[in-house]
C-alpha cells in the first residue's frame, strides 16, 4: 500500500480533480469562460507515473485523463506527493509550472476553476442554499470514487471490507429529488458511479431525507447514530456494512482535512 500522503494525492487526483467537470456544469457563468478552449491543463508528480493527469479542454468541453500529455499548455510539476496534496487541501503549495510565462492568460483562467474544488474540503461550510447542494453533490461523487480508488490502491481496512464480498450496491441518495451515488463492490473489485444503480436494490442504501441533511451528516456536524436518531438519515439494508463503510469515509476526511 502507499504511504499516506502518496495516497491521499492518488484520491485527490483520481476523485476530486475529475470533478471539474461537475462544477462546469453546475456552474454556467464559469463553463462561458472556457468555450472555445482547446488546451491541456496537466498535473504530474516527478518520476511518479502513477501521479499524473490532465484535463483536454476540446471546444471548450472538459475531459479528464489519466498519464501525462506531450504538450500541454500549463504543467503543473511537484516534487513529491505531499506538494500535490497541499494544493489540492488549499495549504502554501509551490509546484513549478511550466507553460505560465508563455500562456498567462490560460493560467490565470483555470485558477477560478481550481479554487472550486476547495468545496470539497471539511473546513468549508457554506450558508448560501445552491453552495451548500452543490458541496452535497461533489461530496457524494468524490467519496465513492475515493472508496473504489482507496481499495485499488491496496488499503487494507478496504480491501479486507471488499476481498470475498459478492456482487453489492452501497447507495447514497438525498430526498426527494436530490443527488445520488453508488459504489458497485464484487469479489474484491470496486466501481463507483453517479446516479441510482438501475439493476437491483441496493444492499445497503444510505437516504438522506433532505439536503440539508445530507449537508450536515457529510460534513461530519452530526454522525449518523445521531442523524439516524433525528430523521435526517435512514439505512436501509444491513446496519453493520454501513456502519463499517461509514468508518471508512472518515478515513478519507481525515486524508484530505
Amino acid at each position: 500500500m502507499p504511504d499516506q500522503k502518496k495516497l491521499a494525492a492518488l484520491l485527490l487526483m483520481k476523485a476530486a480533480l475529475p470533478l471539474t467537470k461537475v462544477l462546469l456544469e453546475e456552474k454556467p457563468q464559469l463553463a462561458r469562460k472556457f468555450q472555445g478552449w482547446n488546451r491541456v491543463i496537466q498535473f504530474q508528480v516527478k518520476d511518479d507515473p502513477e501521479l499524473a493527469c490532465h484535463l483536454l479542454f476540446d471546444g471548450g468541453k472538459l475531459e479528464y485523463l489519466s498519464g501525462r500529455h506531450p504538450s500541454p499548455e500549463i504543467d503543473f510539476q511537484f516534487k513529491d506527493p505531499a506538494g500535490f496534496v497541499a494544493l489540492m487541501t488549499g495549504k502554501i503549495a509551490l509546484p513549478r509550472i511550466k507553460g505560465a510565462l508563455k500562456n498567462p492568460g490560460t493560467l490565470l483562467s483555470f485558477l477560478p476553476l481550481m479554487l472550486g474544488l476547495t468545496l470539497l474540503l471539511p473546513n468549508k461550510l457554506p450558508n448560501d442554499p445552491v453552495r451548500r447542494a452543490l458541496k452535497v453533490k461533489l461530496l457524494l461523487y468524490f467519496i465513492t470514487v475515493a472508496l473504489s480508488q482507496l481499495n485499488r490502491a491496496g488499503h487494507e481496512e478496504m480491501q479486507r471490507f471488499t476481498v470475498n464480498m459478492p456482487d453489492r450496491i452501497f447507495q447514497w441518495s438525498v430526498q426527494p429529488d436530490g443527488p445520488a451515488a453508488y459504489l458497485r463492490i464484487h469479489q474484491g473489485k470496486t466501481k463507483a458511479g453517479k446516479g441510482i444503480y438501475p439493476r437491483r436494490r441496493p444492499f445497503v442504501h444510505m437516504i438522506f431525507s433532505s439536503l440539508d441533511s445530507a449537508f450536515l451528516v457529510l460534513t461530519g456536524q452530526i454522525d449518523n447514530v445521531q442523524a439516524m436518531k433525528q430523521g435526517h438519515l435512514v439505512v436501509d439494508g444491513s446496519p453493520e456494512y454501513g456502519k463499517d463503510i461509514a468508518v471508512i469515509m472518515k478515513q478519507i476526511e481525515g486524508m484530505i482535512a
